[in-house]
């Protein structure tokens, strides 16, 4: 039982490198097979030569090095040095966390003066100390989050500093007990043990997930929204010019009538009437780049419903051939938090500038709004001044990862109670 219990905290640890690397490192295009069984050889060597040939901490730490660094060489594109770094922080946070778990332990024995009797002690110490390495794991993971600017929330703070402690309190009550419990049930403890912490990481990353993949959805279906608007109002622009320009021989007739009368007055009220209909169908993009236009002359109704002025500067090749939603995803966040902060300030400061410039392959868009309310930062994380907070503050964070996906930055500037967010995407257009 006791080599099962082993086997059982050693694919544990095993879990947790492999979720460690995934989230820092960009992985090479293998299936899922090849990817499973490059860490199944991993884990067999790499614990086959530490329990038959290492005699010391240092021989460990060799071994682990070694066969760690060629598993993600295998797997990953990253360069040698971004390799060199992770598995010499997975090596020296290994043992830190066996130093802590061991004088850790050492101190609480001394200061509690308990009566440690299990068979099982040094197991369930091997375990504890590979949840202090998952904590530290965890602590890393935020951090880099957070030099993403993506904010976490408090079930994700909980579940890093909660689920590891209260594990780690379980486990060091089931060494101090004074009648060890049999070595099925020690060993189920902590096998139920190291699946809550594995599950839970993942059900919160998965909650993660899906909550960007909802505002992707509702970002697709309001483009939906976008096209089927632009269709019918171009259908009936379509229409009305149909019959204006089937109307126009009357129309002559009526001008010739009205200067055979010598009714100007007439005549003036008449063509101020064909001109109004005619500059009624003006739109605010009219670039002939129907994804740009759909979302522009949107967002542009939706900014004029609150006596928002809607400028724009567009330089949009008609014939540019849009095939990802991102560009979608980006604009219509960047539109909507400009309209939202816009109807906080006074009547006649109320206005949005959109510029979009397409450079081959590249795209630039600024969107700028003036804004009343003080800018509330963390760091420098951007953070919502809407009520519902809960469903609300993902906009930036989703542009500044779109941003990363091509190679693209995000520049903020808010002096002067201006607003500007200049967005830079690089090759996001197929030639």
């Amino acid at each position: 039982m006791m080599k099962v219990m082993l086997a059982a905290i050693e694919i544990f640890s095993l879990v947790y490198q492999r979720i460690f690397a995934q989230k820092v490192l960009t992985q090479r295009k293998h299936g899922r097979v090849w990817e499973c069984f490059v860490w199944g050889m991993y884990f067999v060597i790499s614990n086959f030569f530490t329990y038959s040939f290492a005699k010391s901490a240092w021989d460990n730490t060799g071994i682990f090095v070694v066969s760690f660094f060629f598993a993600l060489r295998i797997l990953y594109i990253d360069s040698a040095w971004v390799l060199s770094a992770v598995t010499a922080f997975m090596a020296i946070s290994g043992a830190l966390s066996e130093v802590l778990t061991y004088y850790g332990w050492q101190i609480f024995v001394q200061k509690s003066g308990v009566k440690v009797d299990t068979a099982n002690e040094d197991y369930l110490l091997l375990l504890v100390s590979k949840l202090v390495m998952f904590f530290f794991i965890k602590i890393l993971l935020a951090l880099i989050k957070r030099h993403k600017n993506i904010r976490l929330n408090t079930q994700e703070w909980v579940e890093i500093f909660m689920i590891p402690g209260g594990s780690i309190v379980i486990l060091a009550e089931m060494i101090c007990q004074k009648e060890s419990m049999s070595e099925t049930l020690d060993f189920v403890a902590a096998l139920m043990v190291m699946l809550i912490n594995i599950f839970t990481y993942y059900l919160y990353d998965k909650i993660g997930e899906t909550a960007e993949k909802r505002v992707r959805e509702e970002v697709l279906q309001e483009q939906s929204e976008y096209y089927l608007r632009q269709y019918n109002e171009n259908m009936n622009l379509w229409v009305e010019m149909s019959e204006f320009r089937h109307n126009m021989t009357e129309r002559y007739l009526m001008e010739k009538m009205y200067l055979e009368k010598g009714d100007y007055e007439a005549l003036k009220k008449y063509c101020d009437n064909s001109l109004e209909k005619l500059h009624k169908q003006r739109k605010v993009s009219n670039t002939g780049c129907f994804y740009f236009d759909s979302i522009i002359n949107y967002k542009a109704a939706v900014a004029e419903t609150f006596d928002i002025k809607f400028e724009t500067k567009l330089m949009i090749p008609r014939d540019l051939k849009v095939e990802t939603e991102d560009i979608c995803i980006c604009l219509g966040n960047l539109l909507d938090n400009a309209i939202e902060a816009s109807k906080k300030v006074k009547a006649e400061e109320r206005s949005v500038c959109v510029e979009i410039r397409v450079d081959r392959r590249n795209l630039m868009m600024m969107v700028s709004n003036h804004y009343e309310e003080e800018r509330k930062k963390s760091g420098n994380h951007y953070m919502t001044t809407k009520k519902e907070k809960h469903r609300h503050g993902f906009g930036l964070n989703i542009i500044r990862k779109i941003a990363r996906r091509y190679d693209g930055e995000v520049i903020i500037d808010d002096g002067n109670h201006q607003f500007v967010v200049t967005v830079l995407l690089y090759e996001i257009f197929s030639m």
